[in-house]
């Protein structure tokens, strides 16, 4: 759990307030630690820090992606403790939605008074599921003046595993915060993009595969409040979705009100940005605050659209505003990034499911007499 740094308050702490009762604790059998005394299991080891670092990997993910091969310490077990007919707990994780999604929107839940403790002017948050926890995260603040949603984004980017957040989009209190995608929308009516749009560096997730370095890499605040006439004010933007979109050779694209995205199969470096201008260029930018470029096997659905998109950029290098039918606009460039383009990380590839593991999968279902997720709407 990410539990704030608030002197004496672990996850020994969260753990008995969930129970709503003190956390029965004993030591272990071989290391000299506090262990939850009624444990499903515990592992008991060591880490030697002068032990050379052994590879893990690769393996699927909670970012929907396959984790490269890396080096990590190794651990030694030296005992397996667990209650009487343990119960073995675990999540499955990949694509969102999965169920890391639900385990993050408690998380979000829990920990809103303590940020509101740092950050009153903090009315509620959201960690899409689309984001993966550190991908996206939607704020809606109680604004008093001017540069106050850049103050409440670089506070919340202070707050232990928070730190990690890549895009932070921030709304007026009231603006509903999910689902994500709505809440986008709305905060694009009120974000002029280069104006109201911040790019800066900052610690990532090291499970983070598109960053300019390991743990390190650029990050995105959108200003989506009303503005202050100190900001600037309103600029008059009327969001507008076009249904005869321009006829690409290998081009998908699908609208929304001020979103336009487009997948292509690329080839060679500068692909996405030769893209985006042409695109740009056309009436159909008109009523466009933000371009979402992204690869050809990406369905052009909002979750797994922005998915895709938040996944695959550093917004330093992968963020441009450029000049649209009706005033500038925000482009994201979601698309692989190639050697020719000076990345010079390897590039993992989307989870998939094959069809043997969906099969398996069904057979167990049958022997386990449970319903299918199908049967069960059916039924219900």
């Amino acid at each position: 759990a990410p539990i704030p740094p608030i002197p004496g308050v672990n996850e020994f702490n969260l753990a008995g307030f969930l129970r709503g009762a003190p956390l029965e604790l004993a030591r272990g059998v071989t290391v000299d630690l506090p262990v939850p005394a009624e444990a499903e299991f515990i592992l008991e080891g060591y880490v030697d820090p002068a032990e050379d670092l052994v590879v893990e990997g690769p393996f699927g993910d909670h970012t929907g992606f396959y984790t490269l091969e890396d080096l990590y310490p190794r651990f030694h077990v030296t005992a397996i403790t667990h209650r009487r007919n343990a119960i073995y707990p675990a999540t499955i994780v990949g694509r969102p939605p999965m169920e890391d999604a639900y385990l993050i929107e408690a998380s979000e839940r829990l920990f809103l008074p303590a940020a509101r403790l740092i950050l009153p002017e903090i009315a509620d948050y959201h960690l899409p599921p689309a984001g993966i926890a550190h991908n996206w995260v939607n704020v809606a603040i109680e604004k008093r003046y001017p540069g106050q949603a850049y103050k409440v984004a670089g506070g919340l980017l202070g707050l232990g595993q928070m730190m990690f957040a890549k895009v932070m989009v921030v709304l007026d209190k009231g603006q509903a915060l999910k689902p994500g995608f709505p809440a986008l929308l709305e905060a694009l009516r009120h974000a002029l993009p280069g104006r109201d749009t911040l790019v800066f560096r900052g610690p990532m997730d090291v499970l983070d595969h598109s960053s300019r370095a390991v743990g390190y890499g650029g990050k995105l605040i959108i200003d989506g409040t009303r503005k202050l006439e100190e900001e600037g004010g309103e600029v008059p933007f009327t969001p507008l979705a076009h249904r005869d979109l321009p006829t690409l050779p290998g081009v998908r694209q699908a609208q929304w009100p001020g979103v336009w995205a487009a997948t292509l199969e690329k080839t060679r470096a500068g692909q996405a940005k030769a893209l985006a201008e042409t695109l740009l260029a056309t009436p159909q930018s008109a009523g466009i605050r933000l371009l979402l470029l992204t690869d050809a096997d990406t369905r052009l659905e909002p979750d797994e659209l922005l998915w895709a998109v938040l996944n695959n950029i550093d917004p330093e290098r992968d963020s441009w505003v450029m000049e649209g039918a009706s005033g500038p606009v925000l482009v994201l460039d979601g698309t692989r990034k190639l050697a020719e383009e000076g990345f010079a990380r390897a590039w993992p590839q989307k989870i998939t499911m094959s069809p043997e593991v969906v099969r398996r999968v069904d057979e167990r279902w049958e022997k386990l007499g449970l319903p299918r997720f199908g049967d069960a709407v059916a039924a219900d």
